[in-house]
């Protein structure tokens, strides 16, 4: 046998004696009964209950490495997560010690399960810890592959779910204590496949993610939304005694006929709008953030063709306008800029069956201000070949109703022509009847408006806004 063969072999003979020997070192120091060991271990981290159902298996080569299947976190009897598979990388030094410390953890199949009852607790509240002074937890890596996570809230009715997630953390630090928030600290990245909610869906969505002494941050976040490409930032600060949230995002090309999918049972139309929005909050989400809420929102789009008949036309007639809901077209507001929730009581259906035709809104903007949750209508009109139509008033966000909204047809200097107000809860809207405060018939309107011109009357303006009228 030549010497490189005999070299060989020893090699091999040499790193089999060491997996070997790993292989009873490790069993003898976590003990006959890993699992049991690993079970106790978790829940008294987390402080619930930890099940591992499936095996588990040793890998002492290039590292020490456990594998383990089945895994589910309970509290109280509810189940939080179920995980397929976790692989816990161990550091050697701490079975020396008999502390161990990981190195990696990796997650795969993992299906996490948050959930706010009616009296506000969530499901994964645990008991208060002993020690606040805990010492902190360093991982070199975590990861979570093929993953989800949901939410539902019964006090509000909300829920978010967010699909085939890969999450990837590296230098990840954290405690038990009470105060976690102010002491983790992590770097890496995010991808889903889809985040979901009751009216919205988002996909293809990537965040780069850091968090260092309470202060967190997802900058950039890129996702798609309604066809159109959406681009936002998301900041959090636990250090001040109420927490801060930052959010600002961008979406252009907004498509309409993806847009309407959501309420409607047919294609509201075509063209494409441009979101933009900047808002900050405060507080927790048990207190009611949004009644802190403050900031802006804006849609704008020209161009679009919607499928809700000829508005044009039953403007002209006088008779239409006695039967006729302006509030349906203000309806496509408040789908806009702050989303398709508010509406959801609203019937589109009924707007679509009004008539046959096209409308052609040459302009669209739809501009609000945001304080204490209300947001308020800054700059909010559109215009169709022969037309303006503008709406005035706001939106509480923190009761969920209607605040004094009016929509309202204008003259070319911004006077009333036809108003029309709605009120009450978005689930269950009030729209009163319109009120005519100037005909609108060709010959009636000339003859009206030239009055008015001889006995120098002046309107009280209503819109004067960048919207400009009708050519």
């Amino acid at each position: 046998m030549s010497r490189s063969m005999q070299r060989v072999l020893i090699a091999l003979a040499a790193v089999l004696a060491v997996i070997a020997a790993g292989a009873i070192l490790g069993r003898h120091l976590l003990g006959a009964n890993v699992q049991a060991r690993l079970e106790a271990d978790a829940s008294a981290a987390l402080g619930m209950n930890v099940k591992i159902s499936g095996p588990v298996a040793l890998r002492f080569f290039p590292g020490l490495h456990v594998t383990l299947k089945d895994v589910h976190i309970r509290n109280h009897l509810a189940e939080v997560a179920s995980i397929g598979e976790v692989k816990l990388g161990i550091e050697l030094r701490s079975l020396l010690r008999r502390d161990l410390k990981f190195q990696e953890v990796r997650f795969k199949d993992a299906r996490l399960a948050i959930e706010r009852d009616h009296s506000g607790q969530l499901n994964i509240n645990r008991p208060p810890q002993s020690d606040s002074n805990s010492p902190a937890t360093d991982i070199a890596t975590v990861t979570f592959a093929q993953s989800s996570l949901s939410f539902s809230d019964a006090q509000s009715g909300k829920d978010f779910r967010a699909e085939n997630c890969s999450l990837n953390l590296k230098d990840l630090r954290l405690t038990t204590a009470a105060d976690m928030m102010k002491t983790l600290s992590f770097t890496g990245n995010l991808a889903c496949e889809r985040l979901r909610t009751k009216s919205l869906v988002a996909s293809n969505v990537a965040a780069a993610v850091h968090g260092s002494d309470g202060a967190f941050k997802l900058d950039p976040i890129t996702f798609k939304i309604f066809g159109g490409q959406g681009e936002a930032t998301v900041a959090a600060d636990f250090t001040a005694p109420e927490s801060v949230y930052r959010i600002h995002s961008a979406v252009l090309k907004l498509q309409i006929a993806d847009f309407s999918k959501t309420e409607l049972p047919q294609k509201l139309g075509d063209g494409t709008l441009d979101f933009a929005t900047n808002l900050t909050m405060h507080g927790t989400i048990k207190s009611g953030v949004i009644r802190t809420a403050s900031g802006e929102a804006s849609l704008h789009g020209d161009n679009l063709a919607l499928d809700i008949g000829d508005l044009d036309k039953e403007f002209s007639r006088y008779e239409s306008t006695q039967n006729f809901n302006l509030v349906d077209v203000g309806a496509f507001f408040l789908a806009g800029p702050l989303g398709i929730a508010l509406t959801k009581g609203y019937d589109f259906a009924r707007v679509l069956k009004k008539s046959e035709g096209r409308t052609t809104i040459r302009t669209l903007l739809s501009k609000w201000k945001v304080e204490h949750g209300v947001a308020l209508a800054q700059d909010v009109a559109l215009t169709t070949t022969e037309n303006r139509v503008a709406m005035k008033g706001g939106l509480d966000f923190v009761n969920d109703s209607y605040d004094d909204v009016t929509v309202a047809l204008v003259d070319p200097k911004g006077c009333v022509r036809v108003e029309q107000k709605i009120h009450g809860p978005f689930r269950k809207p009030e729209v009163d009847k319109p009120n005519v405060v100037t005909a609108i018939t060709g010959p009636v309107r000339k003859l009206i408006n030239k009055g008015r011109s001889l006995l120098g009357a002046k309107c009280s303006v209503f819109y004067s806004g960048a919207v400009p009228p009708p050519r």
